[in-house]
């Protein structure tokens, strides 16, 4: 008959001495792994979800060709049109910034809106939502030095 070493483990280290103590080396690597896993998801995850919501939105700039500014019942409308998520002016009212997602709509359709309700409007540029509030924060940056 074989020599059982589990069978008399108790017995063993109770003559040796042998104390357990604090956590085993296991339980210490899951608690730290655990610790560094859920940081990077805080760190990555509101960036990750912001891209996902808003990846498909797209940034036109209109100009109103009109004298004076853009007439009050613009930007209500423009809501009413599918697939347009913003329309902000600018500081000096002449500039009409449409926020919208081009997978539904494209800027001929927005131009044809216009056109609709008699308003002459150039577009200055078209870029990436993402890009554009890139844009934005670097010129807060510049103008609060």
């Amino acid at each position: 008959m074989t020599y059982d070493l589990e069978k008399y483990r108790d017995k063993r280290e109770k003559v040796l001495g042998v104390k357990k103590r604090g956590m085993s080396f296991g339980a210490i690597a899951a608690i730290v792994s655990i610790c560094i896993f859920a940081g990077l998801v805080l760190i990555v995850a509101p960036k990750a979800v912001s891209f996902v919501v808003t990846r498909n939105l797209d940034d036109a700039i209109y100009k109103f060709e009109g004298t004076g500014t853009w007439p009050k019942d613009t930007l209500p409308e423009m809501y009413k049109i599918k697939g347009v998520k913003a329309a902000v002016l600018d500081k000096n009212g002449t500039r009409l910034v449409v926020t919208f997602d081009r997978t539904s709509i494209d800027t001929e359709r927005i131009d044809g809106f216009f056109k609709d309700k008699g308003l002459r409007t150039t577009l200055l540029n078209r870029v990436s939502h993402h890009q554009r509030v890139a844009t934005m924060k670097e010129e807060e940056e510049l103008e609060a030095l």
